[in-house]
């Protein structure tokens, strides 16, 4: 139990730090504190050693606390957080590399019919052609049971 406390706590000084900084903690800084825990809950297992694991993963609170631990630095000691993320143009269904847009996409019917842009909801594919409504409707029709 007492280290289940102590993991407790250095999880949430890693949340707290980052969404003081308004973005989530990446999956890093939390899996790297995490093992540490892990490997003192399982050195607490042998019964002479508990005490030891549990200071151990105290020590690790305080190590959070200073911010020394690998993956542990937060946004304000240089680290870009990327957050939030660019908006995905419309037509794309998931997110690639390099392709977000800055602002809102306008994904409406009147957008796509005055607009050609990539941000609109006639897309443009990985080949370069334009999908627009009657493409993905017969792509619709032919893949409906």
């Amino acid at each position: 139990m007492p280290i289940l406390l102590a993991w407790l706590a250095g999880e949430g000084i890693i949340v707290y730090r980052w969404t003081k900084q308004k973005a989530p903690p990446p999956p890093g800084a939390l899996a790297v504190a995490s093992l540490l825990y892990l490997g003192a809950a399982v050195v607490a297992e042998y019964g002479p050693a508990r005490n030891v694991a549990i200071a151990w993963a105290w020590a690790v609170d305080v190590a959070v606390l200073m911010n020394v631990l690998p993956g542990g630095k937060d946004a304000k000691n240089g680290v870009t957080t990327n957050w939030p993320p660019p908006y995905i143009p419309c037509g794309q269904i998931l997110p690639s590399s390099g392709t977000g847009v800055t602002g809102k996409p306008d994904c409406s019917p009147a957008a796509a019919s005055s607009s050609s842009s990539s941000s609109t909801a006639s897309a443009i594919t990985s080949t370069g052609t334009k999908v627009g409504k009657s493409a993905a409707s017969g792509l619709w029709n032919a893949i409906k049971p």
